[in-house]
């Protein structure tokens, strides 16, 4: 073969080499931006709904204030589909610690609904969706490469 065929055929494969490099970076990319994306929306989605439930904890359940926030927040699919995204493109990982936090949080809901809490029953109440949002970001920041960072939600509880 002639020097001028075997730099053609080098240079076509280089190019193709390249190229699904390339596609394969970009692919990766993809992934990890929709990762980030969901894992963002779940962060946003959690401040939501907790504060929907904050509400409903600190109303006298008897009341149609109480009522029209629980309807509220039963209508509202901002969490279930921010969830529904992190299971779909989220890690193992990422994955355990928002069900995790799903589950903090439905039962928190419903403790919410029983009765109206005092400020300082709501403040030991919120604790465990607290973590459980701590522990979601963690694995989320551990699963998109970021340095940890100490996060604490609640830093400042009034007594």
């Amino acid at each position: 073969m002639s020097e001028a065929l075997l730099l053609a055929i080098g240079g076509i494969l280089g190019i193709s080499l390249g190229r699904l490099w390339d596609i394969r970076s970009e692919t990766l990319r993809w992934h990890r931006d929709q990762k980030t994306a969901c894992y963002q929306r779940l962060a946003e989605a959690f401040i939501l709904i907790y504060e929907d439930i904050r509400s409903i904890a600190l109303t006298d359940p008897d009341t149609d204030e109480s009522a029209n926030a629980i309807d509220r927040a039963r209508r509202d699919k901002t969490w279930d589909n921010a969830l529904a995204s992190v299971w779909l493109h989220g890690s193992t990982p990422v994955v355990a610690a928002a069900s995790l936090m799903d589950r903090v949080l439905t039962e928190l809901f419903y403790d919410a609904q029983a009765r109206v809490f005092s400020v300082e029953q709501w403040n030991t109440a919120r604790t465990p969706s607290a973590s459980a949002f701590e522990g979601f970001i963690s694995a989320a920041r551990k699963e998109l490469n970021l340095s940890a960072a100490p996060i604490t939600l609640f830093p400042y509880t009034p007594s």
